[in-house]
């Protein structure tokens, strides 16, 4: 992790450095102050800032949401090759009520097989679900991240092929809107997380009520139940 946090800050700081540094200085005359719109410069730091990292988003998903796919073909596999076993056993089982008293002993041991049997099945269902939603939820994720960032990047690679270098013929406005219909994914995530998330619903519920101890009291029920697995 602490690698992965350096690999971040290194990255970022390869982008914002480079105009202080003397490549592609920043433009700052008649009253324009832009970031550099040098070409090469404006698609390394877009395609570093914002192509590359959407590409490996998205590629990272396909191969979730291809694991999510094969999980829920072996789930559904499984729950058929376990729907057969469980009426064996509750075939048996009714087969064996029409014995002799001497055999209850049986229909107890099949009993306690089928209900073994239904409780594995509960848990893999409740797995599997928690899957489908946390690959859902990083779908959608991912989704509106792209869909906030785009249009800016977009602006921002184009401009200097359009405006020239040294100056920037885009409406101020749309820039600014443009700007903060990106930042405005920031502002998503949390109601995109508690909209798929019930734990995250009722600590933002306790949070409005001012009910902390609601919350000090459900992380640490969480966290015994995290010890105790």
């Amino acid at each position: 992790m602490a690698k992965m946090i350096f690999g971040v800050w290194l990255v970022s700081a390869s982008i914002t450095l480079p105009p202080f540094c003397g490549w592609a200085k920043n433009v700052n005359t008649a009253g324009v102050c832009l970031i550099s719109q040098d070409f090469s410069y404006t698609i390394y730091s877009t395609a570093v800032a914002f192509y590359i990292p959407m590409i490996v988003m998205l590629f990272m998903y396909y191969k979730i949401f291809k694991a999510a796919r094969k999980s829920g073909a072996k789930h559904r596999f499984t729950d058929f090759s376990r729907r057969e076993r469980l009426e064996t056993v509750a075939s048996e089982a009714l087969r064996m009520q029409g014995l002799k008293p001497q055999h209850t002993p049986g229909v107890a041991e099949e009993c306690a097989a089928l209900s073994r049997l239904l409780n594995r099945e509960r848990q893999n269902i409740s797995i599997f679900k928690r899957e489908q939603k946390a690959a859902t939820t990083l779908g959608v994720i991912v989704g509106v991240f792209g869909i906030c960032w785009l249009p800016f990047f977009i602006l921002s690679t184009a401009r200097p092929f359009i405006c020239g270098v040294k100056c920037s013929c885009i409406p101020i406005w749309l820039e600014r809107t443009l700007l903060w219909f990106g930042y405005a994914n920031s502002l998503m995530n949390p109601f995109i997380y508690a909209f798929f998330n019930r734990d995250l619903r009722s600590t933002y519920r306790d949070l409005l009520r001012c009910r902390y101890r609601n919350i000090n009291r459900r992380l640490s029920a969480v966290g015994v139940h995290e010890a105790l697995k």
